[in-house]
């Protein structure tokens, strides 16, 4: 991928390359082979998208150049099971989004119920009943590293400091404090998972405030069963309230714009770096990390939705655990808890590999279908309401996101995600902690666009 040309040559370059490759593949294998006949591809629907082809057309055009490995997932994928009902108004080749009932109408309340109980339970120092609120394996952010808590039973004998009331020097809440909910907000939602925001103001028994814990709280459904799998807090104290962490809040914005920046620049080198595709890469990403990963995501959202099966990602029946962690040493079984065993899930660990640019050099099955059914795929921006909801000197806490767009500059799609930013005193800089969950808020592909 290096050669003399300049930057501007090279983008030309891969962007007419990019079409001469699209357009000779298209003259000699036609739309998408083996997996365009099967009905969920085969959907019509001729609504004309902004790029002037019928949907039908585009879909084939964008399809006719990927290679091997997507098609095969493109065929499996069309022949999963949806558990949830399809919407109606939920196009052929459209993402299930936010504007649809079924993304929140069963999941906001009960993620809202769980993370209420769990404060109540609390509170009333019921650690038991806060038991009962959560998934297991559970994982918080205390500090800047993960505590995992492989059952009730562990969670029981040694509690979270910030919830555990004792007398010990070391403690965290004293006998006859109490906490007063400040912000009880809804942040990112899907079906199977939703992040929550919970903010309180801690006091001591005589009244004295001592500060605020701010916290995020990923909610999911395992198998049928709703709890609360993953969360992080930062404490406050009452001195440093209004306390601004700036280097905070543009590490996330630089970060962001820097990532979906080199999508659109077709910048593979530095993709690769940041952690994208082929490469192992150097993205920043702290040495002990706990996440809510997997499907639902951006890929399963995308690659379902081109398959026919848009409901798919949002499937709970089986699922013990989405909690995954690095860095530690439960982290193998803790992940094979969390392992879907379909062929589907196995396949798809190889596939990212090609996502950004193929084994051949060509640009990767990314480029080819992120436009969906609104036109080519040009460029992505950080998402503009993306900011750092609480910091710490150590520790923040992030709303991000992305919006993606053709190269004329027209909306494709928004996601949206909740994360933990970790300070690296050593190095000194921000990295990627935990990841709490994502929402497809809208696909346009759902839109008429007649």
């Amino acid at each position: 991928m290096k050669s003399g040309k300049t930057k501007v040559d090279q983008d030309a370059s891969l962007n007419s390359g990019r079409r001469s490759f699209l357009q000779g593949a298209a003259a000699t294998a036609g739309a998408l082979g083996a997996v365009a006949v099967t009905p969920a591809l085969a959907q019509s629907n001729q609504a004309v998208p902004l790029e002037g082809e019928t949907r039908d057309q585009l879909r084939q055009d964008m399809t006719a150049g990927i290679e091997d490995d997507v098609r095969k997932d493109l065929e499996m994928r069309s022949k999963a099971v949806e558990e949830l009902p399809r919407p109606a108004g939920l196009r052929p080749g459209g993402m299930l989004d936010s504007r649809f009932s079924v993304y929140y109408k069963n999941s906001v309340p009960e993620a809202m119920r769980l993370v209420t109980e769990y404060f109540a339970a609390f509170n009333e120092r019921d650690l038991q009943a806060v038991a009962r609120t959560l998934h297991f394996p559970y994982a918080t952010y205390e500090g800047t590293e993960p505590l995992v808590f492989q059952s009730a039973d562990d969670f029981l004998r040694n509690p979270p400091p910030s919830i555990h009331e004792n007398n010990k020097p070391e403690s965290q809440l004293r006998p006859g404090s109490y906490d007063l909910i400040d912000v009880l907000q809804l942040q990112t939602f899907n079906p199977v998972n939703v992040g929550v925001e919970l903010s309180y103001t801690r006091y001591r028994a005589d009244g004295l405030k001592l500060g605020i814990n701010q916290g995020v709280y990923a909610v999911t459904n395992n198998d049928g069963k709703w709890g609360i799998q993953l969360s992080s807090v930062i404490f406050t104290p009452t001195e440093y309230i209004g306390q601004q962490y700036n280097d905070a809040a543009e590490a996330q914005l630089r970060q962001g714009r820097t990532s979906m920046s080199a999508f659109g620049d077709h910048d593979y080198d530095l993709l690769t770096q940041l952690g994208w595709g082929a490469g192992a890469g150097n993205r920043r990403i702290a040495r002990k990390t706990a996440s809510i990963s997997g499907a639902p995501g951006a890929t399963s959202f995308f690659l379902s939705a081109w398959a026919g099966k848009p409901m798919e990602p949002y499937n709970s029946g089986g699922r013990k655990s989405r909690l995954m962690t690095a860095g530690m040493p439960e982290s193998a079984a803790i992940n094979a808890a969390a392992g879907i065993n379909d062929p589907i899930a196995q396949y798809e660990r190889q596939l990212a590999a090609s996502n950004i640019v193929t084994g051949k050099g060509q640009p990767g099955w990314f480029y080819a279908m992120a436009g969906g059914g609104v036109g080519h795929y040009g460029y992505t921006m950080h998402l503009a309401d993306s900011r750092v909801l609480h910091a710490g000197p150590e520790k923040a806490h992030a709303l991000g996101g992305y919006i993606r767009y053709t190269p004329d500059h027209v909306f494709i799609s928004e996601t949206r995600s909740l994360g933990i930013m970790i300070f690296d005193k050593r190095q000194g800089v921000w990295m990627n902690g935990g990841g709490l969950g994502q929402s497809m808020r809208r696909d346009r592909t759902n839109d008429s666009l007649s």
